[in-house]
């Protein structure tokens, strides 16, 4: 936590879904709101003051959302986390990856600030985590085996919809940011249609949404091995918590 003249600057902690961001946060939830940041909430972890914002599923959800929340002038740097799909063999759910950078296949990823993505680096394996460091792919859909294949051949440790387009609008308003990603689906367990579906139809397609439902007799050992997954995932997710904010925040 820094201070400017007028007003405190604190880190972001932004996390495409409320599941992402309360996982993240655990018992660190201060009970307090931020009114200028609509739907944002204040949390203490330890000493480190941080402001939790979900910031949606997508690029243009998370990217819009984050234009709102510089707009309030209080956040100084921004963790980005969440959960990601593998893209290399031998990864497992719950492994944990931080994102050098973010982009589409084919070109060049929009780097994460370099001093937090080593400061992320050095703090997490000394907290007992195992750290897979580099660029992660974005996409617009949920990926599946090839294209999570061809992402981990061309260079990517993983992908996922919202790292890329919130490092590009931290880039653009010059607040620097990193990416913390775990593993929810890796290579040969793809998360089954039918939860897609069903994460779809808050706010997805309807047709598809269909269409992906109707398989849900057919997947049921697929969805117990994605609960699984989830349950690690996240659990993970929670277990470096402190140890990220405490190293990204003494960035200067």
């Amino acid at each position: 936590m820094r201070s400017t003249e007028n007003e405190t600057v604190v880190l972001g902690v932004l996390a495409p879904t409320r599941a992402e961001l309360m996982a993240f946060v655990g018992e660190a939830v201060a009970g307090l709101t931020v009114p200028e940041i609509g739907g944002a909430r204040l949390f203490r972890f330890g000493d480190v003051e941080a402001i939790g914002i979900v910031t949606g599923q997508g690029a243009r959800r998370s990217g819009a959302t984050l234009e709102r929340v510089l707009e309030s002038r209080r956040i100084g740097k921004l963790l980005i986390v969440g959960v990601a799909g593998g893209t290399r063999s031998g990864q497992s759910a719950g492994d944990v990856l931080v994102a050098s950078g973010a982009g589409p296949l084919f070109a060049n990823p929009t780097p994460a600030n370099a001093r937090m993505v080593e400061a992320l680096a050095e703090s997490l394996p000394e907290a007992g985590t195992q750290v897979r460091v580099g660029p992660v792919a974005v996409v617009d859909a949920l990926s599946r085996q090839d294209e999570k294949r061809r992402l981990g051949e061309a260079g990517f440790i993983g992908v996922d919809m919202e790292t890329h387009a919130l490092l590009a609008g931290a880039h653009r308003a010059g607040v620097p940011a990193v990416g913390l990603r775990v593993v929810l689906d890796p290579m040969g367990h793809d998360i089954p249609h039918s939860v897609a579906a069903l994460a779809a139809a808050q706010g997805g397609n309807l047709w598809p949404d269909i269409l992906g439902l109707a398989r849900w007799p057919l997947e049921i050992r697929a969805i117990s091995q994605f609960r699984r997954d989830l349950r690690t995932a996240l659990g993970t997710l929670r277990g470096v918590a402190a140890a990220a904010v405490n190293a990204v925040n003494e960035v200067d």
